[in-house]
């Protein structure tokens, strides 16, 4: 069966690229159908939908989109129309995968199309942009974005050769994607940070063997924010927060924010959860090649790699988490247990480790069982985080949980 890809953009801008692509997805075997998202100028390729018809999907005339007076509106809306669009062409079979062209406002309304796709369809933007912070574009989607070096604006033999790779690519995507994977297992969620994978070996390994099927999230920011969403999708049974320094991250500024609304979900939603305070005494992650912000200069920065470190949260920053992680989890309805692992939290945090305070973490323990409703199981070993006998704990104690709903 032949497989369709949608190529999604500005047609009145990017209409000479997109048909070489086209050319390109058709000689390699695979339908095209082509969506016009452009507003003003006129096609420079023949749309199979029409801008008209994006526009409408967003409750506008094309008339009434130009009219708007303001490009990031008009932008804005058929970004609205395009998701519509995308949706319906996936949910009626016509769209196996997607790719665009662009440069800042074709990678923004083109991104947004595809983050309304579900993860594992392939989606492929092709973008002037892909080098900059990408987080705005990529938001909890799986989406493959290539940097093509020169501007995407007409064909020689460089843009040529590297609009027929982005063809291949999506191609090649496509025939190799084999759709959804039944599973008949409770899918548990789990949260990393790369310091704590002999935990999480340990209870993944676990967990498998009493018939789950464990799901990782890196705790960078836009893992924690893809679990939310996953559970609040009903997507997850059980969840395994191991590591939660995204909450710090909010409350602190620094790379890992997850939104204000990390480790409620489950909560919310009722599910089995087991918390813990997984590197949630490294505050604030930052790139120091950008300059240290000001406020920290007078603090140790450990290096996580060559452009991100990490500031030690300190005795007063602990406790105000732990009163935050006490005021999130108490919201929850579902069975819910706290494990805390006395001996430190995260790989550098234990005797000898760069990040080794264990009265700051007191005061963490402190403040959230001050705070922590009573019916809320609250476990603490004599282990560190990385210790065998926690990553038993935490499995056992989740599987309990589990069989409780």
């Amino acid at each position: 069966m032949q497989k369709t890809v949608v190529l999604l953009g500005t047609l009145d801008t990017k209409g000479i690229e997109f048909g070489y692509v086209k050319e390109k997805i058709v000689e390699q075997g695979c339908y095209a159908v082509v969506v016009d998202a452009g507003i003003l100028g006129k096609p420079l390729l023949e749309p199979d939908i029409t801008r008209e018809q994006v526009a409408r999907a967003a409750g506008l005339s094309i008339e009434s989109v130009a009219s708007l007076g303001a490009e990031d509106k008009a932008i804005e809306v058929m970004s609205q129309g395009a998701a519509v669009i995308v949706q319906e062409l996936h949910q009626s079979g016509r769209l196996d995968g997607i790719l665009s062209l662009g440069g800042t406002m074709g990678t923004s309304l083109a991104t947004a199309a595809m983050r309304a796709l579900p993860v594992g369809v392939p989606k492929v933007m092709v973008s002037t942009v892909a080098a900059w912070d990408t987080r705005l574009y990529l938001g909890t989607k799986d989406i493959t974005m290539i940097a093509p070096v020169t501007d995407i604006l007409g064909l020689n033999r460089i843009t040529k050769r590297m609009l027929a790779t982005a063809a291949g690519a999506v191609v090649g995507m496509v025939r190799a994607d084999p759709g959804p994977l039944p599973s008949d297992k409770p899918l548990i969620g789990v949260t990393l940070h790369g310091d704590l994978l002999p935990c999480l070996h340990v209870a993944k390994e676990i967990l498998e063997a009493k018939g789950y099927e464990v799901i990782v999230f890196a705790a960078v920011g836009t893992g924690g924010k893809a679990l939310e969403e996953w559970i609040e999708q009903g997507l997850i049974d059980g969840v395994f927060d191991l590591v939660t320094h995204e909450v710090a991250a909010h409350l602190y500024g620094g790379l890992a924010d997850a939104g204000p609304h990390r480790l409620e979900a489950a909560g919310r939603k009722g599910i089995p959860q087991v918390v813990a305070p997984g590197g949630i005494e490294m505050a604030l992650l930052f790139n120091p090649s950008q300059g240290t912000p000001e406020h920290l200069r007078a603090r140790t920065v450990r290096m996580h790699n060559p452009v991100m470190g990490g500031v030690r949260a300190n005795k007063e920053e602990m406790a105000i988490l732990g009163k935050v992680m006490a005021a999130k989890l108490n919201t929850a309805i579902g069975p819910t247990a706290v494990l805390i692992p006395k001996k430190g939290f995260a790989g550098p945090d234990k005797e000898g480790g760069d990040f080794y305070d264990p009265d700051a973490n007191l005061a963490f323990i402190e403040a959230l069982k001050k705070d922590l409703k009573p019916e809320i199981e609250l476990l603490e070993l004599d282990a560190h985080i990385n210790d065998k006998l926690f990553a038993e704990t935490a499995a056992t104690l989740l599987d309990a949980l589990m069989h409780k709903i």
